[in-house]
C-alpha cells in the first residue's frame, strides 16, 4: 500500500496519481469553484442556494466520484463521519 498526498488545491489534483484525467478535470472545477465563493456575496454562487443545497448536492454537480469525495470530505476537509452530506 502506498502513501499518496491527498490533493487539497486545483494544481495538486491536476498532477495527482490517486484519479483518472476526467475526475481530475471535475476535481479542478470544483475547486475553482470553491475557491470563487464569497459566502457574503450571492452573486459568486453561480446561482446555487449555498443557503438550502447541500455540499452533496455540490458533489453530484460537479460529478465527483466517491473516492474524490471520500478524500475531499474526509482528507481535506477533515470530518470524522459523513454527517457533513
Amino acid at each position: 500500500m502506498a502513501i499518496a498526498k491527498v490533493p487539497a488545491t486545483d494544481q495538486e489534483a491536476l498532477k495527482s496519481s490517486l484519479m483518472g484525467l476526467i475526475e481530475k478535470k471535475n476535481c479542478i472545477n470544483f475547486y475553482k469553484y470553491v475557491d470563487d465563493v464569497d459566502l457574503a456575496d450571492e452573486s459568486t454562487w453561480k446561482k446555487r442556494d449555498l443557503n438550502t443545497m447541500s455540499i452533496e448536492d455540490i458533489f453530484k454537480h460537479y460529478k465527483l466520484g466517491a473516492n474524490t469525495v471520500d478524500f475531499l470530505g474526509h482528507a481535506v476537509a477533515l470530518h470524522t463521519n459523513d454527517d457533513y452530506l
